[in-house]
């Protein structure tokens, strides 16, 4: 049997939220845990000391357990949304650990990592049931990054695109040593599926929208940045796992094609400058993209994506799309930077199909598993901003997808890993990512 249990402080002292997070999830737990999986909110930038938090869990949980994590962008624990917090998730019972892995300057040594953990798994036992959890840093948009972004957005750059690619390709490369900007944070995935891997792949990106370069993770009694950590699961005795995967954005049908980009930069969009190309296309006002100017004009409304269908299942990709009117003539975008697709489609969003999807992530997850004993939620960030006034009707979903006795831990994301072996795109934006532990 699996045993699972989760825990919730908003103590103002670093080690004492840690300690009550750690109380409560260990005080509804029937076996010692074997992973805890903490999570600390840096969304409104309160001033937790993470090493002070890592010491308040362990010192109610002790050491034997293996620790991983991240900070989010809020969290969900059952229902109760918070800031300004600390969670943490604890599992226990008939499920292995088979390797426990953290990597650091993760930035400049994907391949490597990719190489290293796939001989570890190698190494491995087969077993019909096995899926990795990770968490990875992500993006890192200090002020310099958004001055060079704005580069972009002239008619020297348009007009001499494939030397500007070459110049963004050099700075890129010089921002990954320097662990700022966008790096290629499906490198890691892209790197695993190339080769003889094939155990699904879930995880967090941990990165700030406030385009802060504040993020870390988390690895036992470490508090990391540019890092890479996470576990690989297995099933035990009868347990199992599951996941889940659902684009929080239905198809418009309508699709549009970056007719000059450098990179995943996009300069004109059919033929127009990228912003006026992506309205005209979606047909909206630009002024209209005034009101995303609180999330970095980050477009949770109107998303650039892709699709793919993976057996009789038609999976929609989102891409991180940046819409800024000022910049009449950039779009940004979180797709690789080599690999931007000929046709992209527009995806729209809303409340109605952010709760349907909510569903039906959870809902694959726990398809063959008749006795759920936890949820674990990657929900982007821009997904948790668009609830607003409906909070609680996402609650309630969440509730009654999974059951209400079920413990429950939805973290808000940077970013969503999500793979299979015939997934084009692993990071992906506005999804929701699940995983279900039970019986």
């Amino acid at each position: 049997m699996l045993d699972a249990n989760v825990g919730l402080s908003t103590a103002i002292d670093s080690k004492e939220a840690g300690k009550e997070a750690a109380k409560e999830a260990l005080g509804g737990l029937k076996t010692k845990p074997k992973l805890a999986i903490l999570a600390v909110d840096e969304l409104t930038k309160k001033k937790y000391n993470y090493k002070e938090v890592l010491e308040g869990v362990q010192s109610i949980i002790g050491p034997e357990p293996v620790l991983i994590g991240s900070t989010v962008n809020g969290m969900m624990v059952n229902d109760r949304f918070t800031l300004k917090s600390v969670g943490l998730m604890l599992i226990g019972g008939d499920f292995d650990i088979d390797y426990a892995f953290q990597y650091e300057k993760s930035r400049l040594e994907y391949k490597k990592i990719a190489d290293d953990i796939l001989q570890k798994k190698n190494q491995l036992n087969p077993k019909d049931n096995r899926i990795m959890l990770m968490f990875q840093d992500g993006m890192k948009f200090p002020p310099i990054i958004m001055e060079q972004q704005s580069m972009l957005n002239t008619k020297l750059a348009a007009a001499m695109s494939g030397l500007f690619t070459k110049v963004f390709k050099f700075l890129f490369k010089r921002y990954k040593k320097q662990g700022i900007g966008m790096p290629t944070v499906q490198e890691l995935i892209s790197e695993l599926y190339e080769q003889d891997w094939n155990i699904p792949v879930i995880g967090n990106i941990a990165t700030d929208p406030n385009l802060s370069p504040l993020a870390y993770e988390f690895y036992n009694n470490k508090v990391l940045e540019d890092a890479v950590t996470g576990v690989i699961l297995s099933e035990a005795d009868g347990t199992k796992f599951g996941h889940g995967f659902a684009a929080g954005a239905e198809p418009t049908g309508v699709t549009c094609h970056a007719t000059k980009n450098i990179g995943n930069f996009l300069l004109r969009i059919d033929k127009k400058k990228a912003i006026e190309g992506f309205c005209d296309a979606i047909n909206i006002n630009v002024g209209s993209l005034e009101e995303l100017e609180n999330q970095g004009y980050v477009n949770y409304y109107h998303i650039l994506g892709t699709r793919e269908k993976v057996k009789d299942k038609e999976l929609f990709h989102l891409t991180g799309t940046m819409t800024n009117p000022h910049l009449r003539g950039l779009v940004t975008t979180s797709f690789p930077f080599d690999k931007v697709p000929d046709e992209m489609e527009i995806f729209r969003s809303n409340i109605n199909v952010l709760l349907k999807t909510t569903e039906s992530a959870i809902l694959d997850a726990k398809q063959n598993i008749q006795d759920p004993k936890f949820l674990l939620g990657i929900d982007c960030i821009f997904r948790l901003s668009s609830y607003g006034d409906n909070l609680p009707r996402y609650i309630k979903t969440v509730r009654e997808a999974i059951g209400e006795d079920v413990p429950r831990l939805i973290l808000g994301s940077g970013g969503e890993i999500y793979g299979t072996k015939r997934d084009d795109y692993y990071f992906n934006s506005v999804t929701l990512i699940t995983l279900v532990g039970g019986n």
